[in-house]
């Protein structure tokens, strides 16, 4: 064959939402090179949309995984466009079989073309001075969801995490912190009574 595929075959890519994922244009994009990074909120159409045309896809999706959300605009006044901020337990909730199925998709064979999710941080008001706090324990909690797909809540989860959590402080990994110092020493005893 000759051409320029001949010399530069197309190679397997990640690309993010865009108007190319939209429905109109997306029969341009072949789903066995492109990996689509869902960057939108869960709520909108794109993402069952990419799903049942055979992409893979990586959920990133502002509403939920987005950890420079919910501070103050750094142009202008008020808060940043993707407030409010996410705790953990919203992140640890963001299970992509849940959204997929709110959206009318209930066949497993494309839930799992959710191949992984990724939080984001954008550095417009994130520096070396305050990421860490910024990044973590709420990137943690979204890989215990995507490593272990567990049936239950974030409350469940709640002392694995802080146990982790200090582990890593111990590594020199010092996240927010997640629980007053009482509680971790104290699992199990220290919630509140409704939950």
């Amino acid at each position: 064959s000759s051409g320029i595929n001949a010399e530069w075959p197309l190679r397997p890519g990640v690309l993010w939402t865009s108007h190319m994922t939209e429905p109109k244009y997306l029969h341009y994009l072949d789903p066995n090179i492109y990996t689509v990074q869902y960057w939108e909120s869960a709520n909108n159409h794109q993402l069952p949309n990419l799903v049942q045309q055979g992409f893979q896809v990586i959920m990133s999706n502002y509403d939920d995984l987005y950890l420079d959300c919910g501070f103050g605009a750094w142009v202008g006044e008020g808060n940043n466009w993707c407030s409010p901020y996410k705790g953990w337990q919203k992140i640890y909730m963001n299970d992509p079989k849940r959204i997929l199925t709110e959206h009318g998709v209930t066949d497993p064979a494309l839930w799992s073309k959710i191949v992984g999710g990724e939080t984001a941080m954008w550095t417009e008001q994130a520096g070396d001075k305050n990421a860490l706090f910024k990044i973590f324990p709420r990137t943690y909690a979204l890989a215990e969801r995507y490593w272990s797909d567990p049936t239950t809540g974030w409350f469940a989860a709640e002392p694995r995490l802080v146990y982790f959590n200090s582990i890593m402080e111990k590594r020199g990994v010092f996240g927010n912190t997640m629980k007053p110092e009482w509680c971790v020493q104290s699992q199990g005893i220290c919630k509140l009574n409704n939950l």
